[in-house]
């Protein structure tokens, strides 16, 4: 019996050690800070930097900042990106109070240059390139960039290699052609190095093949967390970026308008208030803006859907609809003008544009339908006049008097008789005079007798 108690005794005394070993080594393990590993790299077949990509940067040093990390190592491989979400990223880079340091894991060109040379340490795969780093709109002829952009662009970094102990005239030449590096750049070239010509004139620090080499010649030891994009920002890349703004644009005006003007709510409707969900919803998981601009969208439509097919006219009711349409699109497209703030107006503008193209597409292939009919008749006449239906006596060549405007439905009088009637499109004034040009069911269609 003393043998079997002390047996238990020493079993206990053994798990107790057990016990304490592993919480000391826990506790040893948790005092090393974490090292953060963040990749920036080009989505898939589809974009680059991008304010998807910025929100998934300003996460992860948030996170390191929280976490108290002892470096942040950004993995870079970009053809490159927007210019403001680039600029965007390096502020968050420059200003953070982390240890950066970037690992070119095969090519940093364009705006993926400014990422890498926003950290304060750089290293490039062995097969690696950084450079060609031109800012273009897309638009412009690419042998004449816009001079004015191009300028700016080189300020911004040549200030960052000068902060950053590099060679300015070095990056210049990757920015603007213009410039001329005796023994490395001809004029009207843009540079780009390759990893080991890189590291002989000084752009980057060393060239390491993998993680553990960059860390290894680092001299850091920890846990190193690797963080991902989320699913929202995934989502996000894919929402902001400049190709997809205007389709979900056109589909959200389109589809809302359509709505508007025919009889129910079906498939035009829900596409519409998908495609503005997904618009503003982009913003709003990149972090770029609340949901006030949408609720003022949405005001801004139903204000334009009253002065349409409840108030007469076009006045105060219509204009303030578009002009909450115009501050909605100008407070989500303001915070991605990092450079030229100017041009979030003349982005509005023109999305305000497909906005008016695609309500007269709507207005002259949808002339007539129930609400069209409801617009046209505002004019009413006197109450105590009556409306006749279509009778034998209308038929095709009879002639009267537009009593209200046709835009294009409206009231004619036929002989004495008043009959709700419709144009093919065409606006025709009060006063004036047409000609039943067909019948179809209960409907009588009219045209100006000019056309006669």
């Amino acid at each position: 019996m003393w043998a079997i108690h002390s047996m238990e005794k020493k079993c206990l005394l053994g798990f107790t050690i057990v016990i304490l070993l592993f919480l000391t080594s826990n506790i040893a393990f948790s005092g090393e800070r974490p090292i953060f590993w963040v990749p920036l790299r080009d989505f898939p077949e589809f974009g680059a930097v991008e304010w998807g990509l910025a929100s998934f940067a300003r996460r992860a040093l948030q996170e390191a900042v929280r976490e108290n990390a002892q470096l942040v190592v950004f993995e870079i491989d970009t053809l490159g990106g927007r210019v403001d979400a680039m600029l965007f990223i390096k502020e968050l880079i420059v200003r953070t109070p982390v240890k950066t340091v970037a690992f070119v894991n095969s090519k940093a060109w364009s705006a993926g240059v400014f990422l890498a040379l926003s950290c304060e340490t750089i290293f490039m795969v062995p097969d690696g390139s950084m450079g060609a780093s031109e800012p273009r709109g897309g638009t412009e002829d690419v042998d004449k960039p816009d001079p004015k952009t191009v300028s700016a662009i080189r300020a911004h970094i040549e200030a960052l290699a000068q902060l950053r102990g590099r060679d300015p005239l070095l990056f210049a030449g990757m920015v603007d052609r213009n410039v001329e590096i005796p023994g490395i750049k001809e004029k009207g070239s843009l540079l780009t190095l390759s990893a080991y010509m890189a590291l002989d004139k000084g752009a980057i620090d060393g060239i390491a093949q993998s993680k553990e080499e960059v860390l290894s010649k680092l001299g850091l030891k920890g846990p190193v967390v690797t963080l991902i994009p989320s699913w929202s920002e995934t989502l996000a890349r894919v929402l902001t970026h400049p190709a997809v703004v205007p389709l979900l644009l056109f589909l959200a005006f389109g589809g809302i308008f359509l709505e508007i003007m025919t009889p129910g709510f079906g498939i035009p409707g829900t596409v519409g208030v998908v495609s503005l969900l997904l618009f503003f919803g982009g913003r709003y998981m990149a972090g770029l803006a609340g949901w006030e601009p949408l609720l003022l969208f949405v005001l801004g439509i139903v204000l334009l859907a009253l002065e349409l097919l409840v108030i007469p006219g076009f006045g105060v009711t219509g204009f303030t609809g578009i002009g909450m349409l115009f501050v909605s699109l100008y407070l989500v497209l303001r915070a991605t003008r990092i450079l030229f703030p100017v041009g979030a107006f003349l982005e509005s503008f023109f999305y305000l544009a497909i906005f008016g193209g695609v309500f007269l597409i709507l207005l002259f292939f949808l002339p007539v339908n129930p609400i069209w009919r409801t617009i046209g008749l505002r004019e009413k006449s006197p109450k105590e006049e009556t409306f006749e239906s279509v009778s034998s006596l209308v038929i095709p060549g009879k002639m009267g008097i537009a009593k209200t405007v046709l835009r294009p439905a409206g009231i004619v009088e036929i002989e004495g008789r008043l009959y709700d009637v419709v144009t093919r499109g065409e606006f025709i004034e009060a006063g004036k005079t047409v000609v039943v040009d067909e019948i179809q069911g209960n409907k009588i269609i009219v045209r100006s007798i000019k056309e006669g």
